[in-house]
């Protein structure tokens, strides 16, 4: 979305005259999103929300439609539910579903589904349109997520989402990667921050952004040709930054099998059809366990792989 800034709000705060002009976003929101990277002005991204208008402007809201409130529709969807209790519940979510409602996808989310399923049974710390939402999986990546019963049982999960030590969580994923990672086992630390020409994508940088950090291994690798391989690549998140282990992984210059966002690049033929056709990003959520805050129990979980992903393994068992 892109609006105007008239002489009328020259001298005024960015986040009060945005707010003014759309109603629908309140003061706090906007705070939220220049916080999330989310706002440019005059094609500079806006990193303080006091900063004070001084001239005519533009300025873009990168997915401010995700701040609005949609009236979510609960709808009957089959869910494969793992476990559940007073607290949680945790899912096996299939490739393909995206996690809430936004535009283009207000129907068939899993929000739409835990709703007809739980109704009011959810939090609400995310708000209408994200009740329960502790963490999200993007649309193309499938497996193991953790949704929130309660206020309460939101906040404990969440303190150990962002507890970089791991020792309380673990989140494990199963991704195939082309080439063969370099060192075979290491840690990809960096900051993860927007592309500064295509809002829709992340890079890892080396002191701009929120810092990220990734512990990877390579399970298996097969060549398909004389220079030519694919791997088997275990990744653990110690941070849960958006696309995290999409952009480590092309970082390091093993990009995902499938990634159509960052895995773009000309596949020889050389390569399997499999591979060169393969129809979403191959990385799965394969592993979730965590000291539970409320039974203090320590719980563990694993997804298989789904099944275009284990048509990946059999390929490779077969080179």
């Amino acid at each position: 979305m892109k609006i105007e800034i008239k002489d009328s709000e020259i001298g005024k705060r960015i986040d009060v005259a945005i707010s003014e002009l759309l109603p629908e976003l309140s003061r706090t929101k906007v705070q939220k999103l220049i916080k999330s990277h989310k706002i440019i002005c005059n094609d500079e991204l806006v990193i303080d929300a006091s900063k004070k208008i001084i001239a005519t402007s533009s300025i873009e809201i990168e997915d401010c439609s995700l701040e609005y409130d949609y009236d979510v529709i609960p709808e009957k969807i089959d869910l494969n539910i793992v476990y559940e209790d007073d607290f949680i519940i945790v899912i096996n979510k299939p490739a393909g579903m995206v996690c809430h409602p936004a535009p283009g996808h207000k129907s068939g989310t899993l929000v739409n589904a835990i709703a007809y399923l739980y109704r009011d049974q959810l939090s609400d710390i995310g708000g209408v349109m994200r009740p329960g939402i502790v963490h999200r999986l993007d649309k193309d990546t499938s497996g193991l997520m953790l949704i929130a019963k309660t206020n309460e049982a939101h906040v404990s999960f969440a303190n150990l989402f962002a507890n970089e030590k791991g020792n309380l969580i673990k989140r494990k994923y199963v991704c195939f990667v082309f080439g063969i990672p370099s060192p075979k086992s290491s840690t990809i630390e960096t900051f993860i921050t927007r592309h500064p020409k295509n809002r829709q994508m992340f890079i890892a940088h080396d002191g701009i952004g929120k810092k990220a950090i990734t512990l990877y291994e390579v399970e298996q690798s097969r060549y398909c040709a004389s220079t030519k391989a694919i791997s088997k690549v275990n990744c653990e998140l110690l941070t849960g930054r958006t696309h995290q282990i999409r952009v480590h992984m092309k970082y390091i210059g093993s990009n995902i099998i499938g990634d159509q966002m960052y895995g773009k690049q000309k596949i020889e033929h050389t390569y399997p059809e499999i591979m060169r056709n393969f129809p979403r990003q191959a990385l799965h959520s394969h592993i979730l366990e965590f000291l539970h805050p409320f039974t203090h129990e320590w719980l563990h979980f694993e997804a298989d792989l789904p099944e275009d992903m284990q048509k990946l393994a059999q390929l490779m068992d077969s080179l």
